[in-house]
């Protein structure tokens, strides 16, 4: 069957364009054959599957992958089809016209003389398409890249394209062991004999008059002696191109350099299609289908399919090692079996060269053509994870000449290389990585590059401490996130039986910074703990790093819910070590971490004497930073004793001195972005003082900025102290279903308990307003019980005139009442003032609603008495929800 440039040879289950082979897989030969063979008909998608896939159960996502490849194969277009055209949800049409052929369907062009077959090619076609440009216009261009990447099987697609010499001639190299002898190699494929010394000469001569280009494939391991022949035999035969593979360039006068990428992955793991766009997908999967016999890619497999092919870094001969396992393992077994690749990666094809049957004979091969400086270099850097600057390669690496040897592991293709604005990067692949740390372990080098490596990453996080405090993410100089796996490993190693724990104590205190920026709480109290157990059993061996570990101690107090004695016992300890060995910056921080304390405990009094020791200490400091950060606990504190007007001037004066100097710097040193909290203050200040409108716009700016500065504590801060409970204040329980929402939202990840408890308190308020009194008061029971325990005690008073009023509409007066006593009780004690007034206000509520007699007058009485309150404070909210009660309570009696 012929129609267009094409030709169907249905036998043979072959697709031709203008005599030459088009490489088609063959499911999508099917549905071709399939569908020429009735042209004009629709054939809906299960009449093609039945066709197709026979007694196999195949979802029609399949379908569309094969008619996507073959549309590709004929250069169709789903928007203006020429051959085949698509009903949508129904099927397909063959609509070119057939011709019938006069003769014989021709043969597939035959492969020039000496060209090995290859297997099918998949994602190649750039690299194909530039190399074979490149050739035109230059006589020497070498495909590099590491092992089993691909590069003989696109130096194999290249000379069977068009546009080349008429002549190839393939010389395999990976057998010469000698330069001396490439030249015989060469002379040997081209059945010539030398009749002088000069065997390079004899060849060009040879060579000179013929069109041809020479394949020169797997030239590493005689790199230097290629080279030499390449440029004699050049300049001899000026007809002759030549392409060469190998690990490393030529470094020939002339050459053209192609460094071979590794197979695109997919940018998801999600749906099979969505998979088999990345050619690496496809590779594995027709491996598969050529091992199984019949292998198509589900959604299931998919993420597997997906994960096998990221771990494997995209070379094609780990991605076609991996499919031939599968003849004794699932696709999720071998997914999960990677990481020993070297026993799971061992049965290629018989036919195939010895360094290409296993993943580490390949390795192998690269391995042992290195000098023995090298080899130390490439095990060394084996430590490394991930990408690396070549600062950290030089840290780790204990030869002489460490830039050298980087840059020769570079040039042999065993050290990826990614030059970007902030430098040049470095990377081992995976499976390099994992064999290199082989050699390393097997040399007895592993515990002295991780001790390099842990001492270059204490230095470079001490250098960037500063860096780290003042500047955002997005201006980091360089990508400190990444550093995190390397971080992890050095830890590790250095409190192993191994490894040195005074340095893993030292690389932790340096790591705090990183660790409270990025908001790893979680793996920063496991370091930490770890490394005071080891300081505590050595009393004196560095008192000031263990005062700087039980200061991190202290931190993840806001959401240890079930060890709060990590707060105050902590800093107290830090505060006795920072005055005992002078220290007077952590002095401050001690200091201001006990007043935390006390205004989170809800002990404002208590709060106030802290924060007038921080303003006598940030006196004395150099940084002028501290005493701003001074004002703005000072107002903080004076909005919780009641006095609003005093704690807005404060602040706003706070955040006007804040701005002119560095922005940001105190956010990690002090656990939040001073410019939040300050604002968080302000913004319920405000409310409190009358101004709603504008509370609102404060939070909702606050909100912004913090989502902007990407620090997740500072977001739950301000969404747990200003956002949910001013929106519910206001009566905005559209806004306050939304903050509540992003409170569980960025907390869920960090283990928050504290934070989890505030959105069930702030939940519960709502479920109370839907009339679900008796939901309400279980929710905010359990909620407050937590926050109880962890000493977070902030908003109780609040919370419990919320359940004071859940317990009033289910009747329960006594108990309700009893619950507003113990708040107020608490105010008295404590100095805590800033809901004192709708305390009062929410008891006359719940008198009047006990009824009896006298209760009127009690009400009154009590409403009286939270308005003289309120109108003390200037706290204008609270005077308005207490005359809506008073209008309520005469509309009652005038009923």
């Amino acid at each position: 069957m012929q129609f267009g440039p094409f030709t169907i040879a249905p036998g043979r289950r072959a697709l031709l364009r203008d005599g030459k082979l088009v490489p088609l897989g063959s499911r999508a030969a099917d549905i071709l054959i399939f569908l020429a063979s009735h042209p004009g008909e629709l054939k809906t998608n299960a009449e093609i599957v039945r066709h197709v896939w026979p007694n196999t159960f195949v979802e029609e996502a399949n379908l569309r992958v094969h008619i996507s490849a073959l549309r590709k194969a004929l250069d169709d277009t789903q928007k203006e089809p020429k051959f085949i055209t698509n009903v949508p949800g129904r099927g397909y049409t063959f609509i070119a016209d057939l011709a019938s052929p006069t003769s014989p369907p021709p043969k597939p062009a035959p492969v020039p003389a000496g060209l090995p077959a290859g297997p099918r090619i998949f994602g190649r076609e750039q690299s194909i398409a530039l190399i074979s440009s490149q050739l035109v216009r230059s006589r020497l261009l070498t495909i590099v890249g590491p092992g089993g990447i691909g590069k003989s099987t696109v130096a194999r697609a290249v000379a069977a394209g068009e546009g080349l010499a008429g002549e190839v001639l393939w010389v395999d190299l990976s057998e010469v062991a000698q330069s001396g002898l490439v030249a015989t190699s060469i002379a040997s494929a081209l059945g010539t004999l030398s009749r002088t010394e000069d065997l390079a000469g004899d060849i060009a001569r040879h060579l000179a008059e013929r069109d041809i280009l020479l394949v020169l494939d797997s030239c590493e391991q005689v790199v230097d002696g290629t080279a030499a022949l390449a440029e004699a035999i050049l300049r001899g035969a000026p007809a002759t191109r030549m392409l060469a593979t190998s690990r490393e360039p030529l470094r020939a006068d002339g050459e053209r350099v192609h460094r071979l990428p590794a197979l695109e992955l997919p940018s998801t793991a999600g749906r099979a299609r969505d998979a088999m766009i990345s050619p690496a997908v496809q590779l594995f999967v027709e491996r598969a289908d050529a091992c199984l016999g019949s292998y198509e890619l589900s959604d299931a497999d998919a993420p597997h399919v997906v994960d096998i092919c990221a771990r494997l870094d995209g070379i094609a001969l780990a991605i076609e090692l991996a499919a031939g396992r599968l003849e004794t393992i699932s696709i999720p077994g071998l997914a999960s079996s990677l990481s020993d690749c070297f026993r799971v990666l061992t049965r290629g094809r018989r036919t195939a060269l010895p360094r290409h049957q296993t993943l580490r004979a390949t390795l192998d091969w690269s391995y042992t053509i290195l000098s023995a400086q090298e080899k130390t270099a490439l095990t060394e850097l084996s430590v490394l994870r991930g990408w690396f600057s070549g600062d950290a390669g030089m840290a780790v690496l204990s030869g002489t000449e460490a830039e050298d040897d980087l840059a020769s592991l570079v040039a042999k293709s065993l050290v990826a290389a990614d030059t970007q604005a902030m430098g040049t990067r470095y990377r081992l692949l995976d499976t390099t990585r994992i064999y290199a740390a082989e050699k390393l372990a097997a040399g007895n080098g592993t515990d002295a590059a991780m001790a390099r490596l842990a001492a270059y990453l204490q230095r470079r996080f001490e250098r960037a401490e500063q860096e780290l405090y003042s500047a955002a993410v997005a201006e980091w100089s360089e990508d400190f996130a990444s550093q995190m796996a390397n971080l992890r490993a050095a830890l590790d190693w250095a409190f192993s039986p191994a490894g040195d724990p005074l340095l893993g104590v030292r690389l932790t205190v340096a790591s705090l910074p990183l660790f409270f920026r990025l908001s790893l709480l979680d793996e920063c109290l496991v370091a930490v703990t770890r490394a005071i157990a080891y300081l505590e059993d050595r009393p004196g061996l560095d008192e000031r790093s263990r005062m700087k570990l039980y200061a991190a101690l202290g931190w993840p107090q806001m959401r240890a819910t079930d060890a709060p004695e990590h707060g105050i016992a902590a800093w107290s300890t830090t505060l006795r070590i920072a005055e005992e060995i002078g220290d007077a910056d952590h002095q401050l921080r001690a200091t201001w971490a006990l007043w935390v304390d006390a205004i989170n405990r809800a002990e404002p009094r208590l709060g106030m004497t802290f924060a007038e020791k921080f303003g006598v200490l940030a006196h004395a400091s150099a940084d002028p930073m501290d005493a701003i950060i001074g004002k703005r606990m000072r107002g903080a504190t004076l909005h919780w004793l009641g006095r609003h007007q005093e704690s807005r001037d404060e602040l706003r004066q706070m955040l006007r001195d804040y701005t002119s100097l560095r922005a940001g710097q105190h956010s990690i040193r002090f656990q939040f972005d001073q410019r939040v909290t300050a604002r968080i203050i302000l913004a319920r200040a405000m409310w409190l003082l009358g101004n709603e409108d504008g509370a609102l716009r404060e939070v909702q700016e606050t909100v912004d900025y913090a989502s902007e500065i990407r620090h997740t504590l500072s977001l739950s801060n301000v969404l747990a102290e200003a956002a949910c409970p001013l929106a519910l204040l206001s009566g905005r329980d559209d806004l306050a279903v939304g903050y509540i929402a992003s409170l569980r939202e960025h907390t869920k990840a960090l283990s928050l308990d504290v934070w989890h408890a505030y959105a069930d308190c702030f939940e519960a308020e709502l479920v109370l307003r839907a009339g679900q009194a008796e939901e309400s008061s279980r929710q905010l029971r359990a909620a407050m019980a937590t926050l109880e325990g962890a000493g977070f005690t902030l908003f109780q008073t609040y919370f419990q005139s919320v359940a004071a009023l859940a317990l009033s509409e289910q009747a329960q007066y006594a108990e309700a009442v009893r619950l507003v006593e113990t708040a107020l009780e608490h105010c008295r004690r404590s100095g805590e003032r800033w809901c004192l007034p709708e305390l009062f206000r929410v008891k006359a509520r719940v008198v009047f609603a006990a009824g009896g007699e006298g209760a009127l007058a009690r009400a009154t009485e009590i409403l009286d008495l939270a308005a003289a309150t309120a109108s003390e404070d200037d706290a204008v909210a609270w005077t308005h929800r207490i005359d809506r009660d008073r209008r309520a309570l005469h509309a009652a009696i005038g009923d």
